[in-house]
């Protein structure tokens, strides 16, 4: 795993200049050029299982938090598009803390993602997957790179990242958009926060 993740890192600041910017054709390009290096780009249906190392730092009010993954159990289900319109698939990617007590999902789909983290059972994320599917979310980096069957991809918060709990009041207590929005609660996932998912195909 070590040339891998040189790999990674020799990539993830040229990378963190492109991002947190308004989106041009270049942008654009570097970001589908970045996508294509994937071996599960072409895979339109299925389930893969690894691992998953990192940390991601929380500020929570006036408490900061750190989220430790050591090798945890990864699983990622790609979901087929039947439009086929934008993607082939959805691609989540599920896994939780050391400790076993936070759970984390991202999920991609073309450009667009969506990072969620469930804490003292709440759910909180940012990022939509809806309309065109070209808006990434600003600030979070993204970087695919592999070693024979085995895929890692980088997730990096090049910004503090703000997460709310505003999807989650919608779909729990059946709440209008404008009025779960007042009630959200918000979370930060603090600059420098780094996530490796590690994938056999």
């Amino acid at each position: 795993m070590t040339r891998a993740l040189l790999l990674i890192l020799a990539t993830l600041f040229d990378l963190g200049n492109s991002f947190g910017q308004i989106p041009d054709d270049s942008t654009y390009n570097s970001w589908w050029a970045n996508k294509q290096k994937s071996i599960f780009q072409q895979i339109d249906y299925g389930k893969f299982f690894g691992t998953t190392t990192g940390y991601v730092q929380i500020a929570n009010g006036k408490d900061t938090l750190v989220l430790d993954f050591q090798s945890s159990q990864t699983t990622l289900d790609i979901i087929k598009d039947s439009n086929d319109v934008y993607d082939n698939s959805t691609k989540k990617y599920s896994t939780q803390t050391t400790s076993g007590k936070t759970s984390f999902t991202y999920e991609t789909y073309s450009f667009a993602n969506i990072f969620t983290i469930t804490l003292n059972g709440e759910q909180y994320n940012i990022g939509t997957i809806d309309g065109a599917a070209d808006t990434p979310i600003q600030g979070l980096t993204f970087n695919y790179c592999h070693d024979g069957n085995t895929e890692y991809l980088t997730l990096f918060a090049a910004k503090p990242l703000h997460l709310t709990t505003t999807k989650f009041l919608m779909n729990t207590k059946k709440m209008k958009y404008l009025d779960a929005k007042k009630m959200a609660k918000t979370i930060a996932v603090l600059s420098g926060s780094t996530l490796i998912f590690e994938i056999r195909k």
